[in-house]
């Protein structure tokens, strides 16, 4: 059990460094494309790589239901809701926003999925959403006390919540089948209308033989390949060796590889900042303190 656990600390903090960096990545990919062709993009190259996997495994595809209801709330709506925030919200604060996942986690756990809910648990939900809805309305740098054009950042908050219901789906329903299958499953189901939308876009008008437009392409590759293709892989292999509230956990370095991404880009890092992520992963500690103890010991 403790090789199974130190296991799944490890891949946590390599998911940390691969996710923490998709803000960057989607930043850079939006100086040159729309938000929806962003994240089009994203979900279709992904699927793109996943395809040969799955050709051959089609049969081994079961509880097809649940693993369409998992793509879309993981994979489907959210990158959409990010790259529309952040043609608003810094990369820095999504990253923040992001660490809101194992909240959200325990509440659709518990009120879908009838996990028990103590008193301190509650207290963190509720202690890490104040911390969410003051980094979202108190922009820093703002001539305002409170700055409403920074709302785009609910957006962020709205696919935690998916996140949070799709990590529990993953546990409650889809624990005997192959992580493997699952992410290409996903993907693939989700890259089909992708990758239609982006026929009706211009996102061929746009000339890779320019530098800058190259780059973007090549962030958005490298967030599809490594940030959504083999990260969800990863995301599967730790819920199913712990559960899903103790996954979502890896949202407590999240923050911290965004803010030094952030910086390097010259992104303005304030006390607001700093405040709202000391105040949401104070929540997040208090809403999941003991919870991988207490479900390995069963």
């Amino acid at each position: 059990m403790a090789k199974n656990k130190l296991k799944a600390l490890l891949i946590l903090i390599l998911l940390s460094v691969i996710w923490g960096s998709s803000f960057i990545l989607m930043k850079e990919g939006l100086k040159a494309y729309s938000p929806e062709v962003v994240a089009a993009l994203r979900i279709t190259i992904a699927a793109v790589v996943f395809l040969p996997y799955l050709l051959p495994r089609l049969r081994q595809i079961t509880r097809l239901k649940y693993i369409l209801i998992f793509a879309l709330v993981e994979v489907g709506i959210p990158p959409f809701l990010y790259t529309f925030a952040q043609t608003v919200v810094d990369s820095s604060t999504a990253g923040i926003l992001n660490s809101l996942v194992p909240l959200f986690t325990l509440i659709t756990g518990a009120i879908i999925f009838g996990l028990r809910v103590t008193i301190s648990k509650t207290a963190g939900v509720l202690i890490g959403l104040i911390g969410a809805v003051f980094l979202v309305l108190f922009r820093p740098g703002s001539a305002h006390m409170i700055d409403f054009s920074y709302a785009f950042g609910f957006l962020i908050v709205l696919a935690t919540f998916m996140y949070g219901l799709g990590g529990n789906i993953l546990k409650e329903y889809l624990q005997d089948v192959s992580s493997m299958v699952i992410a290409a499953t996903s993907f693939v189901c989700m890259g089909i209308p992708a990758g239609l939308f982006l026929l009706t876009t211009d996102v061929m008008s746009v000339p890779l033989s320019d530098p800058a437009n190259l780059r973007a392409f090549a962030a958005i590759a490298i967030l599809s390949i490594i940030g959504s293709a083999l990260a969800i892989v990863l995301f599967n292999v730790v819920i199913k060796q712990s559960n899903a509230l103790f996954a979502s956990s890896v949202t407590y370095l999240i923050p911290f590889v965004a803010i030094f991404w952030g910086a390097l880009d010259g992104e303005a890092i304030g006390y607001v900042h700093f405040i709202s992520l000391v105040v949401i992963l104070s929540g997040i500690y208090l809403s999941n303190k003991g919870t991988f103890d207490e479900q390995t010991a069963k």
